[in-house]
């Protein structure tokens, strides 16, 4: 995850220095207007599990282990047109949701995992025929033959059927016509449930893309003159509250094996106040604070029974007060954001988890200044803290 994490930087960091991508125009493949373009296109992935925790490690060093792997995906694509604001800043960017799926070498392990997801595609610049791209992706992955303390003891990787896909991605395309377009890339896909289901070390892999898409119908050529207005920055102010849920093993033998990995779920909310400025029309600087009930924190496993059950704790021994930089990629109503974070304050004891955490996520303005977002919350830059299922209202105003 720590590749994904620098990786998805770097992309961002493309994406600011070319504020005009796809703008100047050097031939008629670069003045098509897409007009609802729809497309079809096909991606085929070949490339490696990467090494990040103990299960992957030890089985990539067997001769039929988990170091290969190739996927397969089906999207359906549409072209945006340049007719709007955020279009034109982002060089006629493409979106669309896909269909993946995935074939591990041990399936016995990890199963054949299916994911839908939505995807967004943006040229850093064009020159002809040609363009480089960068690609965010992010869905819902399911068919994972998961752990189990008896059937599938050492896949500590993934414990749920279900998990969070997180793709990041840059490849190169060139226009073979105006409906056929062949592309060659490289990217990183993390794969985790959010501890919604513990162990859950994650799944991460790296690989070569090659993919082929096609219009379903011709691209009519209508040169269009940009006009843009003038930036003008503002200051912003969010309020969002969250709540998640975190899963913890009991490790004693007073219960049975199913029981104990079953283990118990305790709740995490917590309220976040972030003041940002928006420095150009693509990015959001800022700084927040998160005040946070985590009951994973602190927390005692007591047995009742043939049951478990938590102990009854003060209150302020599951609290926390963290401080974090911000930063949002705007597209349109849709942003997505990153925030490494710092604990300040937290009771502190011999199991908790690093004082420097990593917090990644989309969030969409479903109202003009209210919106709905997901976040995942990590630490060491690979393993899942748990999921922030996110609301929330800004104020907005100008100098």
């Amino acid at each position: 995850m720590r590749r994904v994490y620098c990786f998805l930087i770097f992309l961002y960091f493309l994406a600011v220095i070319f504020p005009d991508s796809g703008l100047a125009q050097t031939n008629t493949h670069d003045s098509l207007a897409l007009k609802n373009q729809l497309k079809i296109e096909f991606r085929t992935d070949i490339g490696n599990v990467l090494p990040t925790n103990a299960f992957v490690r030890i089985q990539n060093s067997d001769a039929d282990g988990l170091a290969h792997y190739s996927s397969y995906s089906v999207r359906l694509v549409r072209q945006t047109t340049g007719d709007q604001l955020w279009q034109q800043i982002y060089g006629k960017p493409s979106y669309g949701i896909g269909l993946y799926s995935a074939y591990f070498k041990d399936t016995k392990k990890l199963g054949n995992p299916i994911a839908i997801y939505g995807f967004f595609n943006a040229p850093f610049f064009r020159i002809g025929a040609w363009s480089l791209n960068y690609e965010l992706g992010l869905g819902l992955t399911f068919n994972w033959n998961s752990y189990n303390p008896v059937e599938n003891p050492t896949n500590i990787a993934i414990s749920a059927e279900k998990s969070v896909y997180i793709d990041a991605g840059i490849n190169l395309k060139y226009h073979l016509s105006t409906r056929l377009a062949l592309s060659l890339g490289y990217g990183f896909t993390h794969f985790s449930n959010g501890a919604l289901k513990m162990p859950n070390k994650g799944l991460n892999t790296e690989a070569t893309r090659i993919s082929v898409s096609y219009g379903l119908n011709d691209i009519p050529i209508r040169d269009k003159t940009v006009v843009r207005p003038v930036f003008s920055g503002y200051w912003e102010y969010t309020i969002a509250g969250y709540g998640g849920a975190r899963n913890v093993l009991y490790q004693g033998t007073d219960v049975n094996l199913a029981t104990s990995m079953k283990g118990v779920n305790y709740a995490v909310y917590g309220i976040s106040n972030t003041l940002s400025r928006q420095i150009t029309f693509k990015s959001k600087i800022g700084f927040g604070m998160t005040t946070e009930f985590n009951g994973s924190q602190n927390s005692q496993i007591v047995v009742d029974g043939p049951t478990l059950d938590t102990a009854e704790l003060p209150f302020d021994r599951h609290l926390a007060l963290s401080i974090y930089p911000s930063y949002e990629l705007v597209v349109d109503h849709v942003s997505l954001l990153i925030q490494p974070g710092f604990y300040l304050l937290r009771m502190k004891t011999s199991h908790m988890s690093p004082q420097f955490y990593q917090r990644i996520g989309v969030k969409y303005h479903f109202l003009k200044d209210t919106y709905i977002g997901i976040n995942l919350r990590a630490y060491n830059f690979y393993e899942s803290d748990f999921i922030e299922w996110t609301i929330g209202h800004r104020l907005r105003w100008q100098n």
